[in-house]
């Protein structure tokens, strides 16, 4: 029986510990104000120097400086150069007590759990994990950043105590991101950034519950006032065919991503989108949010999946999810 377990921790313990040491080389910046040792003082002058250089930035779609994610990303730089090392959001952060799912998928647990899979209950908790670190920022005295994340996504049984309140599923991904500060105009929007990067995910099981793959992604960020869109188009690296748990995972997800977020009032509005972009069989997965403020910094969140590969075990079954939550972080 193989187990991915160890090989997917190994490469987290690996990321992890190549995205602590170049922290420090993020302070080795030309700006005067890395010299300064009090750190608001510090704080304050790169504040001041980030406002020089937006004044010579074009306004594209409106003011600049309002654009909401290109304005959080700009924040969350001054804190890793300000601090000698940072962890900050990366996607949302989130805890759903309450999901309904319209129809469990348990035969893949049939080996495993033999009877007990048909008492998987279609109420379970579903939360997620992410988080990412810089590793180094403005590389030669540019605007590009190599950025560590890791997200963990988990689908837990809490409630079925018939089977001791397993959990089901539980996804682990690490990436290592090169963003580019871009200032582009494209359909009327700034491409804020561009994302070249290499992600694995695993979830780290035995057989037959085993599922991995790892990808290339180039990901395009567009903002307009409070509107934000992503488009993340991706290449699957290839694998031996025996070591390969899911190896039509393109069949179902396709090879791409396309996201659009409103946000008002700090409440946040988004779509994703995946295809498999095929004329036979053509496969759809949507994801609804909405996320508004109620107290304390915390967020109420309400989701909605429709779709194939919510999580890697159900990549080639149609998951209906109903959920809410609260949010700790959001998309922006």
């Amino acid at each position: 029986m193989r187990s991915k377990g160890t090989h997917i921790h190994r490469i987290i313990a690996l990321s992890l510990l190549t995205a602590t040491f170049p922290a420090q080389v993020a302070a080795v910046d030309n700006n005067p104000c890395v010299n300064i040792k009090d750190a608001t003082q510090r704080l304050e002058c790169y504040d001041n120097s980030e406002k020089q250089k937006d004044e010579g930035l074009p306004a594209l779609g409106g003011d600049d400086k309002k654009l909401p994610l290109r304005e959080r990303i700009k924040k969350e730089e001054k804190l890793s150069i300000v601090g000698d090392f940072i962890i900050l959001p990366h996607r949302p952060t989130y805890i759903m007590p309450v999901t309904y799912m319209a129809n469990t998928n348990i035969e893949p647990f049939r080996e495993t759990y033999g009877d007990q899979a048909d008492k998987l209950q279609n109420i379970e908790v579903k939360f997620q994990l992410s988080f990412k670190v810089p590793v180094w920022l403005d590389i030669a005295d540019k605007d590009v950043g190599l950025w560590f994340g890791y997200t963990q996504l988990s689908l837990w049984q809490l409630y079925n105590s018939q089977v001791s309140s397993p959990f089901r599923e539980t996804n682990y991904e690490p990436e290592l991101a090169l963003v580019v500060e871009t200032d582009h105009e494209l359909f009327g929007m700034r491409n804020s950034f561009i994302l070249l990067g290499i992600g694995h995910q695993s979830n780290g099981q035995s057989e037959p519950l085993s599922r991995s793959w790892n990808r290339l992604y180039l990901s395009f960020v567009l903002e307009h006032k409070n509107i934000v869109a992503y488009f993340k188009p991706w290449y699957r690296l290839p694998e031996d065919s025996e070591d390969d748990d899911n190896p039509d995972i393109d069949d179902y997800i396709g090879h791409g991503e396309l996201s659009l977020f409103y946000r008002k009032n700090k409440r946040v509005t988004g779509l994703r989108l995946w295809n498999n972009l095929r004329s036979d069989h053509n496969r759809t997965s949507v994801q609804l949010d909405w996320s508004f403020p109620i107290k304390s910094g915390f967020k109420a969140y309400v989701q909605i999946f429709d779709g194939y590969a919510e999580t890697l075990v159900d990549y080639n079954y149609r998951t209906r999810r109903f959920g809410v939550g609260i949010m700790l972080t959001d998309w922006f």
